[in-house]
C-alpha cells in the first residue's frame, strides 16, 4: 500500500513537472518567436543585408566560443538529475562551478592573447568588405570576453534543469531573448553599430544569469555548495570532466550541423546571402524548437527515472514521445514548404527566402530532428557512450563534405541539402538501434507506426506542397489549398495513431486546459500558484 502511494506521488510529480516543462518551454518558444519576428526586420533595416549577415556570422562564431564549457553544463545536468541525494547534488554544482572559473580565465586570457599577437585573424568571418572588418572584429572580440565571463554561470540553468525545474531555465531563456532585443533597440537609440550591439547584448545575457543564480540558491538552499563539505561517493572532478567531453564533441558536432552552414556560404558567396539562409533557418528552426520544448524537459526526467529503474515509464513515454513529435515535424516540413515563402516576404521581404531547395531540404531536416531529438533526449538521459559521440562526428563531417562539394553549384540549396542528407544518414536509424542495445531491449521504438505516417502521409503530404509551391502562383489559391492540405494531414494522422496514443493526447489536452483554468481561477481571486 506505501508503495503505491509512493508509486502515485511519482507519477503526480512527473506528470507536473513535464506539464510545467512544456508549458514553459513552449511559452519561450513564443516568445522566441515573436522576438524573432520583431527584431529580424529592424535589425535588417537598421543595418542591411550585409552588416546584418556579418552579425550572424559573429553569431555563428560565438556558437563555436561557447563549447569552451567543455559539456561540462549539460554533464552537471545528467549528473545532479540522476542522484537524489542533496550532499551530492552540492558537489557536483561545487565542482562544476571550479572547472568553469579556471576555464573562463584561461579561455579569456588566450583570447587577449590572440587578438594582441594575430591582428589578422577576423579572416574567419569569411569575405567581409574591408571598410567593415574591424567593426566586425571589435565586435566579435567583445561579445566574445562577454560570453566567456558568462561560462560560470551558466551552472546554475542547469542545475535548475537537473532539478527537475526546466521550467525556470526556460524562463530565463525568455529574458535572454527579450534582453538581445532590448540590446537591438538601444543600439538603434544611440546609433551605435555592432560593437554597440555586442556589448548591450553581452551585458544584457550576464545580468539575467546573475539573477538566475541568485534565485537559484534562495528557492533551493539545500544546493548551495558548502566549501567544507566532503562526499566520498560523488562524482569527481575528474569524472565530471569526462563525462562533459562527451557532451562537448557533441555539441561540436550539433554546431557543425547549425552554424558551420553560415561560415561556408560566407566564404564562398558572401555574407548577403548568409541573411537569405539565415532568415530561412530562422524560420524552420523556430518549428525545431516548438518539438524541442518536450525533449528538453524529458531529458532530466530520463536521468531521474534511469537512478530509481524505472525502465517501464521510460519506454512507455519514449514511445509516446516519437509518435506524437513526428505528426508536429510533419506538419512544419509541409507547411514550410507551402507557406514559407509568403511568411518570409510579409517578414523581411524577399531578400529573405531562400528558394524552394532551401526550404524542401531544411523543412525535411525539421521532420528528422523532430524523430532524431526524441532520441537524443533519451540518450543524454542516459549519460551517452563514445560511440554516440563518433555518430555525432560522422554526421556533421558528412554535413560539412556534402555542402562544400554543393555550394558553389547550387548555392545555399546545396548546403540545405548538405545538413538534410547528413541527418537522414544517421538520425533515421542510429538513435533507436542505440537505445535498445544500451538498455538491453528495456526500452525499444515501435517503429511501424512511423514508418506507416511517413510514407503514407507525410511523403505524400511533401509532394503535394511541392506542386502548389512549382505550379500555383496566385497566393490566395495556395493559401486555400495549404490549408486543406494541412487540415487533411491532421485528420489523417489523427486517424492511424494508436488507440492509446489518441486516449493519452486527449488526456494532455484535458490536464492542460484544467491546469490553465485552475491558474486564472486562483489568480483572478489574488492566490498564488
Amino acid at each position: 500500500m506505501e508503495e503505491s502511494k509512493d508509486l502515485k506521488k511519482l507519477n503526480l510529480n512527473r506528470k507536473k513537472t513535464l506539464l510545467l516543462g512544456t508549458i514553459s518551454n513552449y511559452g519561450a518558444t513564443f516568445i522566441s518567436i515573436i522576438v524573432g519576428l520583431i527584431s529580424v526586420p529592424i535589425g535588417l533595416n537598421y543595418f542591411g543585408p550585409i552588416l546584418y549577415g556579418i552579425w550572424i556570422i559573429i553569431g555563428s562564431i560565438l556558437a563555436y566560443l561557447r563549447i569552451s564549457d567543455f559539456g561540462i553544463s549539460l554533464s552537471t545536468l545528467t549528473l545532479i538529475s540522476q542522484t537524489p541525494k542533496p550532499s551530492h547534488q552540492r558537489i557536483i554544482l561545487r565542482r562544476s562551478l571550479g572547472l568553469f572559473l579556471v576555464i573562463s580565465i584561461c579561455s579569456i586570457s588566450i583570447i587577449f592573447i590572440i587578438n594582441y599577437l594575430f591582428p589578422g585573424w577576423g579572416n574567419i568571418l569569411g569575405k567581409i568588405p574591408s571598410n567593415l572588418q574591424e567593426e566586425a572584429i571589435r565586435a566579435t572580440f567583445w561579445i566574445g570576453i562577454l560570453t566567456l565571463v558568462q561560462l560560470p554561470l551558466n551552472t546554475f540553468l542547469s542545475a535548475f534543469s537537473g532539478l527537475q525545474q526546466v521550467y525556470w531555465n526556460r524562463i530565463y531563456g525568455i529574458f535572454c531573448s527579450i534582453s538581445a532585443l532590448i540590446a537591438l533597440i538601444m543600439t538603434i537609440l544611440v546609433r551605435g553599430n555592432l560593437v554597440h550591439l555586442a556589448i548591450f547584448t553581452g551585458l544584457g545575457s550576464l545580468l539575467v544569469k546573475i539573477i538566475s543564480g541568485i534565485h537559484l540558491f534562495i528557492a533551493n538552499p539545500k544546493i548551495r555548495p558548502r566549501f567544507t563539505e566532503k562526499v566520498i561517493d560523488a562524482p569527481s572532478t575528474s569524472y565530471l570532466f569526462t563525462s562533459g567531453i562527451r557532451f562537448l564533441i557533441l555539441q561540436i558536432a550539433v554546431l557543425i550541423i547549425w552554424n558551420t552552414d553560415n561560415l561556408v556560404i560566407s566564404h564562398y558567396l558572401g555574407p548577403k546571402m548568409v541573411t537569405s539562409y539565415a532568415v530561412t533557418f530562422k524560420l524552420f528552426s523556430m518549428g525545431i524548437t516548438v518539438t524541442n520544448a518536450v525533449t528538453q524537459v524529458l531529458w532530466p526526467m530520463y536521468g531521474q527515472a534511469l537512478g530509481l529503474g524505472d525502465w517501464k515509464w521510460i519506454k512507455k513515454t519514449y514511445n509516446r514521445c516519437v509518435s506524437i513529435l513526428v505528426i508536429i515535424g510533419g506538419l512544419i516540413w509541409i507547411g514550410g514548404i507551402i507557406f514559407s515563402k509568403i511568411i518570409i516576404n510579409l517578414w523581411v521581404g524577399p531578400i529573405g527566402y531562400g528558394g524552394l531547395t532551401v526550404v524542401f531540404a531544411l523543412g525535411g531536416y525539421a521532420y528528422l530532428s523532430s524523430f532524431g531529438g526524441s532520441n537524443a533526449s533519451l540518450i543524454n538521459g542516459l549519460n551517452p557512450k563514445n560511440i554516440v559521440v563518433v555518430f555525432g562526428l560522422i554526421e556533421a563531417a558528412i554535413n560539412l563534405g556534402i555542402s562544400l562539394i554543393l555550394v558553389r553549384p547550387l548555392g545555399i540549396g546545396g548546403v540545405a541539402l548538405g545538413t538534410l542528407i547528413a541527418s537522414l544518414a544517421i538520425n533515421s536509424w542510429f538513435g533507436p538501434l542505440y537505445i535498445q542495445r544500451q538498455t538491453k531491449k528495456k526500452v525499444s521504438l515501435k517503429i511501424q507506426p512511423i514508418l506507416k505516417h511517413t510514407f503514407f502521409i507525410v511523403i505524400p503530404g511533401v509532394i503535394f506542397a511541392i506542386i502548389i509551391n512549382l505550379y500555383l502562383f496566385n497566393e490566395l489559391i495556395q493559401i486555400i489549398l495549404g490549408v486543406a492540405i494541412i487540415v487533411l494531414y491532421l485528420i489523417l494522422s489523427w486517424k492511424i495513431m494508436p488507440v492509446d496514443l489518441k486516449s493519452f493526447s486527449k488526456n494532455i489536452f484535458i490536464e492542460v486546459y484544467n491546469h490553465s483554468k485552475t491558474f486564472l481561477v486562483r489568480n483572478n481571486k489574488g492566490y498564488q500558484i
